[in-house]
């Protein structure tokens, strides 16, 4: 069987994500990534004063350099499995009715700041893609569907890597990077490269902030990145997921499935 082939002619694909919106994207994770000519994916919430205008502003910037801008919610509404406050309101206590109210007003602030994007990607705030308990635990991932072009999630099975044949664009697998050292980032990398799938890593806090990647074990994953270009596709999440849609590697019918 021929191998499946990233853009045109590379053996794996790699996307970097930053979730949260947070102020070492800008100061530190911006620059590197420019220092070293990658784009990655902002994952940010619509929340804040004035309908979250000022907070999506702030990354401008970072879109008219060539980066993708992605759609993290408003609420950033997670799990309260772990929370021990009795009053909080989770995705346990939350209905599918309210998601999709939700994601329609993010989409509106969204689009409001960057009308030029053509297709958006989102991200499932704490990688959770349900509402409800129980026998009414449902999943929200056809909402989702319905209204973006791909969307992340996390790596819940013991292969976080993504199939060019059979992942779902709705529900991709990521792997969480805080804590982790370059060693451990670029053997990811080059597992994924000998696979031929695609891994998109998430980042939080570059160097500062919460769930902290050190910034010259960043800087050393991107210099190993640049070092591969001849065979491993670096891009933002939306230029891969239109490459596997375009190139129709997966089954039409994987498309919306539930990952919950």
């Amino acid at each position: 069987m021929q191998k499946f082939l990233w853009d045109g002619d590379k053996a794996a694909a790699i996307s970097l994500t930053f979730d949260d919106g947070m102020q070492s994207h800008i100061d530190t994770a911006v620059p590197l990534l420019e220092k070293y000519g990658l784009r990655g994916t902002f994952y940010i919430t619509g929340s804040g004063e004035d309908y979250g205008r000022q907070a999506l502003m702030r990354f401008r910037p970072t879109y008219e350099a060539g980066h993708e801008i992605g759609n993290h919610s408003i609420h950033h509404w997670c799990s309260s499995a772990g929370v021990m406050a009795p009053d909080h309101r989770g995705l346990e206590y939350r209905t599918l009715g309210e998601m999709e109210e939700e994601l329609l007003e993010a989409d509106r602030r969204f689009k409001a700041v960057f009308p030029e994007v053509r297709r958006w990607t989102f991200c499932y705030p704490c990688y959770n893609t349900f509402v409800g308990k129980g026998l009414n635990r449902r999943s929200y991932v056809p909402i989702v569907a319905s209204n973006f072009f791909a969307a992340r999630a996390g790596g819940e099975i013991g292969n976080s890597i993504n199939s060019p044949y059979h992942t779902d664009l709705h529900c991709l697998n990521s792997f969480k990077c805080e804590q982790r050292g370059a060693a451990e980032l670029i053997g990811l990398v080059e597992q994924t490269a000998n696979q031929g799938g695609w891994s998109i890593l998430t980042f939080h806090g570059i160097g500062d902030g919460h769930l902290l990647v050190a910034r010259s074990d960043f800087e050393e994953v991107l210099a190993h990145l640049d070092g591969a270009r001849n065979r491993i596709w670096t891009a933002p999440l939306i230029r891969i997921a239109e490459y596997l849609h375009d190139n129709k590697a997966m089954p039409a019918n994987t498309r919306g499935e539930s990952c919950d």
